[in-house]
């Protein structure tokens, strides 16, 4: 039986996280394809990465290169102190992903290993470091709107512009930061854009969805700068 770390290839091996749906008493896990074509375009080795159990997250931490979380429905509320309201979209499946992802970004947080959230992906981050979220916000899912990003962070880095358009299909959104986390893009309603560490580590969420815009500039080079911190 080949085992993890048996065989390493060439290219930063990239895992990208499933979505979870409950089906005939079973579990689901599904990625599309859009994850995989944005982190192949750009030099990466992507790897789909299913529900596991919490056993497998250190090995699998130190399997990986770097770790893409990507959208889903909602966290439980019930993982960051909160009761549930009447418009988070969650279940069993999610709230075993959820804790699932959260091991796993604090094992690769721990290992310094890059993590890049997208949309629950940024939501999961912040809620793995004690953060909180907004349940429920009206403006932002299938729209596209402006986000302006702070300078004097890895976003700016990777992204080189203060402003980019971006395409939203999100209902929820980070509220209270975790800790070790700092605030990097803002909406011009006052919504959390984007979260990363507060320390310099390759950990960042965006609320966007830049695996749907891969036309763009920002998109490509946010994933290209991704891809390359995974080869360090």
């Amino acid at each position: 039986m080949l085992k993890l770390g048996a065989v390493k290839s060439m290219k930063p091996i990239i895992g990208i996280s499933c979505s979870v749906r409950a089906s005939d008493n079973d579990f689901v896990n599904e990625l599309q394809g859009r994850y995989v074509q944005a982190i192949e375009g750009v030099g990466g080795l992507a790897v789909a990465i299913p529900l596991l159990s919490k056993n497998s997250v250190h090995e699998l931490a130190k399997f990986l290169d770097g770790l893409v979380i990507s959208g889903g429905r909602d966290i439980p509320p019930e993982l960051y102190g909160e009761q549930k309201c009447h418009a988070t979209d969650t279940d069993d499946a999610m709230r075993q992903r959820s804790e699932f992802e959260i091991s796993l970004v604090k094992v690769m947080a721990e290992l310094n290993k890059p993590v890049l959230g997208i949309c629950y992906g940024c939501q999961l981050i912040n809620v793995a470091f004690g953060g909180t979220l907004n349940q429920h916000i009206n403006s932002h899912r299938f729209t596209e709107h402006e986000v302006e990003i702070a300078e004097d962070s890895l976003l700016w880095e990777w992204v080189k512009q203060t402003k980019i358009t971006v395409k939203s299909y999100h209902h929820q959104a980070v509220k209270e930061v975790g800790k070790g986390l700092k605030v990097v893009a803002w909406a011009s309603d006052g919504v959390i854009e984007a979260i990363e560490a507060d320390d310099g580590k390759p950990l960042l969420g965006v609320q966007w969805h830049p695996e749907r815009q891969l036309e763009n500039q920002h998109a490509q080079l946010l994933f290209s700068a991704f891809v390359s911190a995974c080869k360090r």
